[in-house]
């Protein structure tokens, strides 16, 4: 028998992302305990992306799909399922109805953890979730089946309620999805569980704590770094993109991340760059290290449709670099705290508005400094030595109660 039985959706360790880093850092960090992996999956992937740590005893992959539609009950499975002294699901989705089934099956401790909030990402529109998968394949056929996504928004509300109300402990990453989630709860019954729900920030590298400096030549790099997928809208991106250089003619914009995750996605940006008259001034870098391109960074923009306390962001900050982003979940909790403001916001899909920051910043050297500054002052609360010490503390109760 394991500690901990990690219950993850599309992520860790196929794919890079914020919940692959999250979990990444957990297991490597918790070496005096044993993990094991349940994966669930749409598409299969089987290259792996992270080096799996020694003290995980093994990965179980399950598909989420039956041959009829997604699969909302694991039930003939569960005998697949590693036995833990703790399961830790990493989102309410297809995770959460999986370890709720275990939950009464075996009568051990759930923890449930959520970064990118399923059924609100789904009340937003966006027909892919954090996770990864595509509750539909394309923009077209959402629309054309917007009945069936307000079923699927109700399935996956659901399964959240059911999943705050029966797990032991529910943690997230910022105080805009905790809030959240206690919405959705019953007004009568949030006052008898809201003790069990938790905000545990994430965290950001020792590597990162390391400004690398404004640009000294005339060329100023303007960067977008994540995966290249509807969710994070890097169109919106690409449109501000010859509004600032008309300003900034030798401006460079960068676009950092998976361009296979879904290819169809990418070859739009690419060819909207193209259309919009910048592909000579942007480079599409594909999958690298963050923190290569932070250091030769002047901006970082993140245009997303839905977050909750974004890595990159985080990353950012450390570094130095003022940040133009969406004005979602927990973005204005970093970027936009009184008196250590580091960062513009814009709503999404404004691409006149991210542009206009972008602009003000390149022009207003006084401004840069200052939430340069205030974004390394800001930085230093987000240690992985805090994250954890909060998870060693909360794993150390449950395995001996």
């Amino acid at each position: 028998m394991v500690d901990v039985c990690l219950i993850l959706e599309g992520t860790y360790p196929y794919v890079v992302g914020g919940v692959s880093k999250w979990t990444h850092a957990l297991i490597k960090n918790l070496s005096h305990l044993k993990f094991s992996i349940v994966h669930l999956y749409e598409e299969r992937k089987e290259t792996m992306k992270y080096p799996i740590p020694e003290n995980v005893e093994s990965i179980i992959e399950i598909d989420v799909k039956n041959g009829l539609g997604f699969k909302f009950d694991f039930r003939d499975v569960l005998y697949l399922i590693p036995r833990a002294k703790v399961y830790h699901c990493l989102s309410t989705g297809f995770a959460g109805v999986l370890g709720l089934q275990i939950k009464s099956a075996l009568k051990r401790p759930l923890i449930v953890t959520e970064h990118g909030i399923y059924w609100k990402e789904l009340e937003f529109g966006v027909y892919e979730v954090e996770c990864g998968f595509k509750i539909f394949k394309s923009e077209k056929e959402k629309m054309n089946i917007c009945i069936a996504r307000r079923e699927f928004l109700r399935i996956f509300k659901e399964i959240a309620l059911k999943c705050y109300l029966k797990a032991d402990l529910v943690t997230t990453v910022c105080k805009y999805n905790l809030e959240q989630q206690l919405s959705l709860i019953p007004a009568q019954m949030v006052e008898d569980v809201k003790h069990k729900f938790k905000v545990i920030e994430n965290f950001i590298e020792p590597e990162f704590f390391n400004p690398g400096g404004r640009s000294t030549n005339d060329e100023k790099v303007v960067t977008f770094i994540g995966r290249v997928v509807p969710i994070k809208d890097v169109k919106t991106f690409i449109k501000a993109m010859p509004l600032i250089s008309r300003r900034f003619p030798n401006v460079k914009f960068l676009i950092v991340g998976d361009l296979t995750q879904d290819s169809s996605y990418s070859s739009e940006c690419i060819e909207l760059a193209d259309s919009l008259g910048v592909s000579d001034k942007v480079k599409f870098i594909g999958e690298a290290r963050a923190l290569d391109y932070l250091k030769s960074t002047d901006i970082l923009v993140l245009p997303s449709v839905s977050e909750a306390q974004p890595f990159v962001i985080l990353e950012a900050i450390a570094s130095g670099i003022p940040v133009v982003a969406t004005s979602v979940g927990g973005i204005p909790e970093i970027l936009n705290e009184r008196g250590i403001e580091c960062g513009l916001l814009f709503e999404a899909g404004n691409h006149g508005k991210l542009a206009e920051h972008v602009i003000k910043l390149l022009i207003d050297e006084n401004l840069w400094k200052k939430f340069s500054e205030n974004a390394i002052k800001k930085a230093q609360k987000f240690t992985l030595e805090n994250f954890i010490k909060s998870y060693s503390k909360i794993y150390s109760e449950f395995i001996k109660s």
